[in-house]
């Protein structure tokens, strides 16, 4: 991975941080994407035991791996 793809995917971890964060604490309702802020808000579905988090309106879509202890 060249240096300009290592920024461009540490800005988008930070931008996206606080949803991972509620996402693995279980909170899935009225996340606003913080890309695009769209009024529909984020969807959050679990598919062959993985979550996955996309906007709607920018279709964006992000991953989540869920912490387990």
């Amino acid at each position: 991975m060249d240096e300009h793809a290592e920024d461009r995917l540490t800005a988008l971890e930070s931008v996206w941080y606080e949803i991972i964060e509620a996402v693995n604490a279980g909170r899935t309702s009225g996340l606003l994407c913080p890309e695009c802020n769209a009024p529909d808000g984020l969807q959050v579905e679990e598919r062959q035991g993985r979550t996955i988090v996309t906007c709607p309106n920018c279709k964006r879509v992000v991953e989540v791996a869920i912490a387990t202890a």
